[in-house]
């Protein structure tokens, strides 16, 4: 039984309850080899072949391998592994290697008797193994049959083969989040580098063993900051954990400097999965996966493959909002899902005002939202002055490509963080250029495109030119965007169209329908806001909308996205919905069990819509998980209520 605590990305935070035990994942399972060399105090799962050494880890969780051999009859085996005294069984894990042919045998002969132990075993949890080959249609194959078996507990042989396949390597760890779903938990057992486990947390793994620390310790191998050093060349040590302390004082002899020595390392590879708990609470995981990156090309490849190949997999789990900043801090960040989604909401699901009379493209600023920098407030001078109506703009930015100046507020437009520098890298300019184009083309041909921009900026519109065959009218910067001449050159490209007669934008309300339209999707935004709503603005900045005297929304000043209240949720509610089994909501959260069903476009921090069996809308909140997790899991908040109706106003 485990709950999913917190997410970010695949990688997460779940608590794993069983009987009156629990531990928290990431989380290392401890070999228990003899007493010379114990486990830490810290280490609070440990693993064993050896039946009579586990009086001496009573206090410990216990996860241990059934060794009986299937061949044996099912009640010797089940009798066996219940002596065991474990708290999960692990289910015997053969070598499973040959000709195709006799691997497909005997992974039929494991399922067949996995299948029979655990039905016999219904006290005991009891872990199923899953392989990795290099066949990726005889792996699907098997973890199809063995996603219809119910185990809730997975143990993955052979992983470290994949490293010499980064790209293999992510197909299979997304053909498990596939078939076997979120409502398992996953413990990657063998020689797994602890350098790798960031990467690894972050793609969706909750558990790894101690092997290779163990043996790598064995060769006087010594484990910091994610590179293993040779001990005997070190002189200094750069840690000062206990172990290290004594290591300093005197040099013990071989069993006492090796006992010390696999203490550091494991505890230095414990850090890196505590550190991975940090970064998730904090939501930067990601952060802490992009500075991996920097330990070895091999992690950089990784990040890079899963962020190609893996996108539909990172962004199902990446909440669409977070509290902290998002830091893009070199090309590493260039794909990050958060950024990468932005972008495709942009092009999927952003239609422009009615009423445009020309397109002006702006350089981002440092401070955000944009049109609070000083920047921008000039540029907005500059407008006002031409008396220029139904213009639209779009702000140019590395590495979101192009903000719509109605979505400025909406994370992380209003959330990131980069380096300014001025100059734009060659994958910098063609991202960006690509947005621009797929901008450009939603306005009709005749729409007058107007560039105020100068660097990496001009550098990119230019080639957006390229793509779309739009023309584009360039200002005149001489020093900086924001000198007096070429404030100057602005004002006068402007006042080239400021006689053509259209109906003002209604910023305000538009700021509703594209935020509503790229929450929801398209069209979500005129149902909301319609001709006859009104927006209002409370002394603080916030922006309420009201249809009469009737609140419909509300935009959060925390994440941009529109809140609605119910009587707003009646006209949209048609995506994002949450099916609740009941009638009624009694308290301020909707649990996993509560959920029915749920639209399988639902991310965490979403706006959802709670319906009841009938289809009516009784509530709206943020979820916390993704519409799959609501219905895949078994425990868990699945929706944080904002507004609902109680079962006494049913």
């Amino acid at each position: 039984m485990f709950e999913v605590l917190r997410h970010d990305g695949p990688g997460r935070i779940t608590r794993v309850k069983i009987g009156s035990r629990s531990f928290e994942t990431p989380n290392l399972v401890f070999y228990f080899v003899d007493d010379t060399y114990p486990p830490p105090s810290q280490a609070q799962l440990i693993t064993t072949h050896e039946k009579e050494l586990l009086s001496h880890i009573k206090e410990k969780f216990k996860l241990v391998p059934l060794m009986s051999p299937l061949t044996s009859s099912l009640d010797e085996a089940v009798k066996y592994g219940l002596s065991l005294d474990a708290d999960v069984l692990i289910a015997p894990c053969p070598p499973i290697k040959g000709p195709r042919e006799i691997i497909a045998s005997l992974l039929d002969e494991l399922l067949e008797g996995a299948k029979a132990i655990g039905k016999a075993m219904m006290d005991l949890p009891v872990a199923m193994p899953i392989y990795y080959f290099s066949s990726r249609s005889l792996r699907r194959n098997f973890l199809s049959e063995v996603s219809k078996l119910g185990f809730r507990f997975y143990v993955i042989r052979g992983l470290e083969e994949a490293f010499h396949n980064l790209r293999d390597l992510v197909a299979f760890l997304q053909d498990i989040n596939y078939f076997i779903g979120p409502n398992a938990i996953l413990y990657a057992s063998g020689r797994i580098p602890p350098s790798y486990y960031l990467h690894l947390v972050y793609l969706g793994i909750d558990l790894f063993d101690t092997s290779i620390i163990i043996d790598a310790t064995l060769k006087d191998m010594y484990f910091f900051d994610g590179v293993w050093h040779q001990f005997n060349v070190i002189k200094e040590l750069p840690c000062f954990c206990e172990a290290c302390l004594l290591l300093k004082k005197s040099l013990p002899n071989r069993d006492e400097r090796l006992r010390l020595l696999l203490n550091h390392n494991l505890l230095s590879a414990l850090s890196i999965l505590r550190k991975a708990s940090l970064l998730i609470r904090q939501s930067r995981l990601r952060e802490g996966v992009e500075e991996a990156c920097h330990k070895s090309p091999e992690l950089a490849a990784l990040l890079r493959i899963s962020d190609k190949e893996a996108y539909p997999l990172l962004e199902k789990y990446t909440p669409v909002s977070s509290k902290t900043k998002v830091y893009c801090i070199g090309p590493e960040s260039y794909h990050k899902p958060s950024i990468e989604r932005f972008r495709t909401r942009i092009a999927a699901r952003y239609t422009p005002p009615k009423n445009v009379t020309a397109v002006l493209l702006l350089p981002c600023s440092a401070r955000k939202p944009y049109s609070s920098s000083p920047s921008h407030k000039l540029f907005r001078k500059a407008i006002i002055e031409t008396g220029i109506k139904g213009l639209c703009e779009g702000i140019v930015s590395s590495p979101l490509g192009l903000v719509p100046r109605e979505l400025e507020e909406v994370y992380p437009a209003a959330h990131y963080d980069v380096p300014v520098t001025g100059e734009w890298d060659q994958e910098e300019i063609r991202i960006a250029a690509e947005c621009i184009a797929r901008y450009l083309d939603k306005f009709p041909s005749d729409c007058p495109i107007i560039a105020h921009l100068d660097g990496g900026y001009l550098q990119a519109c230019k080639k957006a030119s390229e793509i779309s065959g739009r023309e584009i009218i360039y200002t005149e910067v001489e020093g900086s965007i924001t000198s007096p001449s070429s404030l100057s050159s602005l004002r006068s490209v402007l006042s080239r169209f400021s006689h053509r007669e259209c109906q003002e934008i209604d910023r305000l309300k538009e700021t509703f329908r594209k935020t509503a339209d790229y929450q929801f999707g398209p069209r979500a935004g005129e149902k909301l806001a319609t001709d006859s709503t009104t927006v209002k603005v409370k002394v603080k900045g916030e922006k309420l909308l009201y249809d009469g005297e009737t609140l419909l929304a509300q935009i959060s000043p925390l994440t941009g996205f529109v809140v609605p209240t119910l009587e707003g949720g009646e006209r949209i509610a048609t995506s994002h919905w949450v099916l609740f089994k009941g009638s009624s909501i009694k308290g301020s959260s909707v649990m996993v069990p509560g959920v029915e069903d749920a639209d399988p476009q639902i991310r965490p921090g979403d706006v959802v819509f709670v319906l009841d069996s009938s289809g009516k809308l009784i509530g709206i909140g943020e979820a916390i998980l993704n519409g799959e997790e609501m219905v895949k899991l078994s425990r868990g908040v699945a929706v944080k209520l904002k507004h609902a109706k109680r079962w006494d106003e049913q």
